[in-house]
């Protein structure tokens, strides 16, 4: 790379950071990008939290409660989070 072209970049990219930094430094800003974060990940975190398990496994489940095996229930739950990925 020539010095012209590093000159270039160099430019470019405090033109770029200078920008970043004037529009960061707005609040409103900053309550927008939270809004539209906020609206776009909803449905996917509503999707994870709204999971049930299957019907098999839900009864399962409901009978260890019962019996007060909390083991069972946390190593089950540990097998079927590692093994959804």
């Amino acid at each position: 790379m020539s010095w012209q072209e590093g000159v270039a970049v160099t430019v470019v990219l405090i033109g770029l950071g200078a920008g970043a930094f004037l529009v960061a430094q707005r609040p409103s800003f900053w309550i927008e990008f939270g809004g539209r974060l906020g609206k776009a990940m909803l449905p996917m975190a509503w999707r994870y939290v709204s999971k049930r398990m299957p019907p098999e496994e839900e009864v399962a489940w409901c009978q260890a409660e019962r019996r007060g095996q909390g083991d069972w229930l946390r190593e089950r739950y540990w097998v079927r989070r590692n093994t959804q990925t």
